[in-house]
Formats: C-alpha cells, structure tokens, sequence
C-alpha cells in the first residue's frame, strides 16, 4: 500500500461516451482456483492483497474518483493525496472445493456474501464509488480460493478488466518469488482515450437506421438520466433492478465444439458460397431465436397467468400484444477492426452496438439450418459492414449531444431486444497466480434480463460457455425448447 501511495502521480483521465453508457454497471467474475497440490502457502493473502496495490501502479485509472464538471463531460481525478483506494475484502468458508465441483460450480453453492457487490456499482456506505472491488474467500482446508473481481465498466472494458486481473497475477507471482519490488516489470497498457480518435481514417461511412435511432434515440426520461449524477442513476437503476415486476434469472450453458461445428457447416450450406460464417455468426442467429421464441411465448403466459392479467389484457391489449419487431443489440470490439488500439493494450471502453433486426414471425417458427442461415448471413453482414469508417461515424454520431449514452439504456424499454456481447477472447483462463489457471470462470448470478454472452470454455473443455440472464418466465422457457437444449449441456 505504501508504494502505491508513494507512486501514483496526480492526473485526470477524460473519459468518452462509450465510458458513459455502462457508467452504472460492474464487470464482475468469480475466478476460481484449486490448490490440487495442497500447499500450505497456496495463493497466501498477504500477498494477494500486497500484489493487489501493487498492480494498481500500472492502473492508476482504477484509484481515480468518478467527478462530472459543469458542461456534463464526465472525468476521472487522480489526486495522489487523497486516491480512491479500491476495496479488497477476505474472508474464509467451510466450503471445500470438492463441494464446488460437485456441483459444478453452481451458484447455489457458492459461499455466501462472495458476490460482496452486485450488478451496479453504487456508492459504499462512505458516499464514495469505487472503481474496483475485491473479496477472496479462502475455501475450508485452503482448499482452493475464489476470488470475486469486480470493476466499474466506466473505467475499463471487459478486456481491460481481463488485463488487470492477469497483471495482478504477474505481479504476485514476482512477490512470491522474492524478486524486488523496486524493480517491478511495467504493464504498457494504454487507458488515454484520445487514441480512439487518433486511430480513425478522415472519412465517414453512413449509420444503418436502426443502429443510428439506438444511439440518438433522446427524451425527458433520457435527458434526466444523463442530467443526474452518477450516484444518484446507480440508485435509480439499482431500484429499478430491485423493484422491477419481473424475477431475472441466470444461466451458464456449454456448446460443445463438436455440435457447434456440425451445426455450423450444416447452417453454411444454405448461403451462398461467397459467405463464410463464423461460430459468431450462427451462435448470434441461434441466441436470437431461442430469445425471441422465449420472450414471446412468456408474454401469451402472462396475459393469461390469472383474472388480473386476463383483464389487463382486455382493457390494454397492447400491453401483451406480440412484438412485431425483434432487436438483437451485436456489441462490436473496435480493437480487431482499428489495428492502433490492439497494438496500444488500450484497456478503456471500446465496444460499440449496432443492431441486428428481425421480424419476429421469421424468429418464432422452426429453429433449422435454414431459418438459421437467414438470421446468420444478416449478422455476417452487419459485422462485416463495422468498417473503420462506421466507427468513425459511431463515434461522431454518439458524441454530437452529450445525453446520448443514456439512449441505449432506455431502448430497450419499448422494445423487444437482446444485447448479445462475444467475449469469446477475453484471457479469462490466462491469469496464473502462481499454482496454475482457473479452475473455472463464471459470471455473477444474475445481470440485466435479456443479456448474454458468449465465454470461452475451460480449455481443457473447449466450445463455448454461454451466459443468458432472463425474466424468469423468458428462462424456463429457454430451458424447455428442444432445439437448444440439444445443443448445449447445462
């Protein structure tokens, strides 16, 4: 700690509006990691916590306070004299890890108190945000360790979370061995987020409509919500979160590589031979089918649930009548598509949305190779169209009024949607503390309804893993359709 107070230097980070859209929410893990040898000096916490704020030199982006100045741009202040030091909690279990596996690392059997702070990073009981949190639990018999990692999205992405975490893990390793901690090794990760900008071409390619009506979509309720201050809209959404009418449920699925590939070359035989089709491609048109197969079965459910909701549905038939419309929110990374971002390490916020639309009618019938294919080579074009010129005018588009990044929250509001993002190649299996990779990677209980994601799998275990929060109606619906049950394992 005392390094860290001594090695930040003051600064301030300005942030864009791709920072400002998931402002309120955590990216947050559960890394869990065996101790198969039974060491006694297993993964120790004093130097996990040491490690921890040394890691933080490399990362002064993660001891910033959050602060809005007086036009609405939105800024982290580093001030060496009063950092905001993230919090790392410990504590121990009688959980062994035997238990975890045997249940293969269900969520009902984690340790309680292990997700120490939820989806939506609201201030502590101090008043203050913070931009990082950790709680290791020691499992019985120094079994094993989970460790809970989560991060204000304002301040990385995904991949600048996965960079943390694995340079936190190269840095304890260089404690365990005894190397000096004057001579630490330097991390080179970029976080400035004028390289955005600089990375772009002069000219502009044209948004397609429905992704430019995602992102310049203001009202009242959006310029409120940019308006307040991001304390006050982490209370707003942790509220609504809480008090929605609906129970959101989680699930971690698994393709095999095997029934991917066969689906996958089965679902190309029915485009054209000039277009190749990704994994990413058939997993997008397969998660938008099941999602709006379940979405629109588990609203006929509701209208039908009991008296009350018969009558609503009488009295306001548009309230349960079938969307015609369905929306798939594709998040893009910039990074492959603008060469000087990867070659950077740049770790701040770089992912833009663009959407993928269906009508629901091609979406509810028969899930095949052909209806498949259809949605499939519709996201191979639109992926393919997120050329450095598109970002270009994403970013141009997004940044003309400073209250857009509360658009694409308040989107799906009225629409039938789901925000799918591939993090396929997040390192989340490369952050080695010392005894070995994680055991297993999993996402917290419950996020956001009509999310998902698409993990890496064990590599012992290849495929995919596939994260889907859903209103609890929507999931069990999930989990009776045929076609994708027979896809996965659960």
């Amino acid at each position: 700690m005392d390094k860290l107070l001594l090695g930040v230097q003051s600064q301030t980070i300005d942030l864009c509006s791709y920072d400002s859209i998931p402002s309120s929410v955590n990216i947050s893990f559960y890394f869990f990691y065996g101790n198969d040898d039974s060491e006694s000096r297993f993964m120790p916490t004093d130097i996990l916590r040491e490690s921890f704020y040394l890691a933080l030199l490399e990362f002064p982006i993660l001891v910033g306070r959050l602060e809005i100045d007086s036009s609405g741009h939105a800024k982290l202040v580093v001030d060496r004299s009063n950092l905001n030091i993230p919090e790392f909690n410990e504590s121990l279990s009688n959980m062994h890890i035997r238990g975890l596996q045997a249940s293969k690392f269900s969520w009902d059997a984690l340790p309680e108190g292990a997700n120490s702070k939820g989806v939506v990073n609201t201030a502590n009981s101090r008043g203050d945000i913070k931009p990082a949190n950790v709680h290791a639990v020691r499992l019985l018999d120094n079994s094993g360790i989970v460790l809970y990692v989560s991060i204000a999205h304002y301040a990385v992405d995904g991949i600048g979370c996965c960079e943390f975490v694995g340079w936190w893990a190269e840095i304890h390793q260089w404690v365990c061995l005894g190397r000096p901690i004057n001579k630490l090794p330097v991390c080179h990760c970029h976080f400035e987020r004028s390289i955005l900008r600089s990375c772009l071409p002069d000219d502009r390619k044209a948004l397609d409509a429905p992704t430019r009506e995602l992102i310049t979509g203001t009202g009242p309720l959006v310029r409120w919500l940019a308006w307040v201050s991001p304390k006050t809209r982490a209370k707003l959404f942790k509220a609504s979160f809480l008090l929605g009418s609906v129970s959101v449920k989680g699930h971690v699925f698994h393709i095999p590589t095997t029934r991917l590939a066969s689906l996958r070359a089965l679902v190309q035989e029915c485009v054209p031979s000039d277009v190749r089709l990704s994994d990413n491609d058939v997993l997008t048109a397969l998660l938008t089918m099941v999602v709006a197969q379940s979405e629109a079965e588990s609203k006929r459910e509701a209208a039908s649930a009991n008296y009350l909701s018969s009558l609503v549905s009488y009295l306001f038939p548009a309230m349960y009548e079938p969307d015609s419309r369905f929306v798939t929110q594709v998040v893009c990374d910039m990074r492959p598509r603008l060469p000087g971002l990867s070659a950077a390490r740049f770790t701040g916020n770089s992912a833009l949305t663009c959407c993928l639309t269906s009508s629901m009618e091609s979406l509810t019938c028969d899930i095949n190779e052909q209806s498949l294919a259809r949605v499939a080579k519709s996201a191979r074009q639109l992926v393919d169209g997120v050329v450095p010129q598109y970002i270009g005018q994403h970013i141009d588009t997004l940044h003309e009024d400073q209250t857009r990044f509360m658009c694409p929250s308040t989107y799906a509001v009225t629409k039938a949607t789901l925000l799918l993002t591939n993090q396929s190649r997040f390192p989340l299996y490369q952050a080695d503390f010392g005894n070995g990779i994680p055991t297993w990677v999993s996402p917290i209980q419950t996020f956001f309804p009509n999310f998902s994601s698409i993990l890496p799998a064990h590599p012992m275990a290849g495929g995919y893993a596939i994260y889907i929060s859903m209103a609890e109606r929507a999931m069990a619906r999930i989990l009776q359709n045929k076609f994708w049950m027979s896809m996965v394992d659960k």
